[in-house]
């Protein structure tokens, strides 16, 4: 019998190996990913692959692709990307808990699994549209993005705000940079490092009729940083950049080659261009 679900699971993934991470309709939301890239935690790689109105969410090991344990949940799941160049998230620090997202029209949904049954272990459900931001360490407080909805207002502005994963509640804070007047921010995320600790997550946007910026989230104490970066001129180059943490700095270098753009002090936030 354990044989015959796993030959119908690999189906599902032979199917959906043409799956590609794919866009929520507007907004800094980048997406989802569906059975391509997954997420990985040591020797593991989770993937979720829908099929006919149910979601296959598997833990595969990363050397010989065996399936470690699965389930089949209700509904269309994926797992969140954070930045146009397919970065993933979405697993806490222990990778114990595994938030999916999902893509089916009305309410905003998230589902957090527990990794060791692949169940789901609580459904968040909130009016509007939000689409995953982070997790913290402790997986007690899921971040969110709050698309802004106003038809005077681009697509891509937006709020970050918190859920109490604990109390089940949307906190009514903004987390944002208190040294700015407004928690309401705009941009479209290219990538995302995170520190070891998953105290801190970095994430590089692009702001068109702006500068680019990086916005530093303190998933521990639901505080955020943002960092503009002295560009000038068409921002294109932009979505080809990634971000390597250092000890005191945040490097943000040219993908495929060590050119390095800006150097980003992680305590004084000081911004020197390389």
């Amino acid at each position: 019998m354990r044989a015959a679900r796993l030959i119908g699971v690999l189906a599902v993934i032979s199917a959906a190996a043409a799956s590609c991470a794919v866009a929520d309709g507007g907004g800094p939301g980048a997406g989802l990913d569906f059975g391509t890239l997954g997420i990985s935690h040591r020797s593991l790689r989770y993937f979720a692959v829908p099929s006919g109105g149910r979601t296959v969410v598997e833990a595969v090991q990363k050397r010989g692709g065996r399936i470690v344990r699965f389930n089949s949940i209700p509904g269309i799941w994926g797992i969140p990307l954070v930045g146009s160049d397919g970065s993933t998230d979405g697993l806490s620090r222990d990778g114990r808990t595994l938030v999916l997202q999902g893509s089916m029209p009305g309410p905003s949904k998230f589902a957090l699994l527990d990794t060791t049954t692949m169940r789901a272990r609580q459904t968040v459900t909130l009016r509007g549209r939000f689409s995953y931001d982070a997790l913290s360490p402790d997986a007690r407080t899921l971040y969110l993005i709050q698309h802004a909805v106003n038809r005077n207002a681009n697509s891509n502005r937006y709020y970050v705000r918190a859920y109490d994963l604990v109390q089940q509640r949307l906190l009514k804070k903004i987390v944002f940079d208190r040294r700015e007047k407004w928690g309401l921010m705009s941009g479209w995320p290219v990538t995302r490092v995170s520190s070891k600790t998953g105290k801190w997550v970095y994430t590089l946007y692009a702001r068109p009729g702006g500068h680019p910026f990086v916005h530093m989230l303190d998933a521990i104490k639901q505080k955020a940083i943002c960092i503009d970066l002295p560009w000038r001129g068409s921002q294109a180059p932009v979505y080809g950049m990634k971000l390597k943490l250092t000890p005191r700095a945040l490097l943000v270098h040219a993908r495929g080659h060590a050119k390095t753009y800006f150097r980003v002090d992680t305590r004084s936030y000081r911004v020197t261009p390389a």
